[in-house]
C-alpha cells in the first residue's frame, strides 16, 4: 500500500499540493459546510416544502402571528379557496353544457 503522505489521490491522478484528499472529497466537504453555513435571511437550507411553506408565511406576514392567529388565517384561506373552486367548477359544468354540448 502507497503511504498516506503520498502525492497522489485516491482517483489516481497526481495532486500537485499534496493533499490527503482527492478533489471529490474536497467538493463534498464544501458541501456538508455550505449546508451547516446559515444564509444571509438566518434560514437553513429547506427541502422544496418547506422554503415554500416560509414564503407563504413571510409573504403574508403570518411569522410575525400567534400559532392561534396563523391557524385562523389559514382556516379563512382555506375556506375562500373552496368556495372559488366549489363555484369555478359549477360555473364551468355549466358552460360546457350550454354551450359545448
Amino acid at each position: 500500500p502507497k503511504a498516506k503522505n503520498s502525492s497522489f489521490s485516491l482517483c489516481g491522478l497526481a495532486n500537485p499540493k499534496g493533499a490527503l484528499y482527492s478533489r471529490s472529497d474536497h467538493r463534498n466537504r464544501n458541501f456538508r459546510d455550505r449546508r451547516r453555513r446559515i444564509h444571509w435571511l438566518g434560514v437553513r437550507d429547506m427541502n422544496w416544502v418547506q422554503r415554500k411553506i416560509y414564503l407563504y408565511n413571510v409573504t403574508f406576514g403570518l411569522y410575525m402571528l400567534d400559532w392561534w392567529e396563523r391557524y385562523l388565517f389559514n382556516t379563512l384561506v382555506i375556506v375562500l379557496m373552496w368556495f372559488v373552486f366549489y363555484n369555478s367548477s359549477r360555473y364551468v359544468t355549466e358552460f360546457y353544457k350550454r354551450h359545448l354540448s
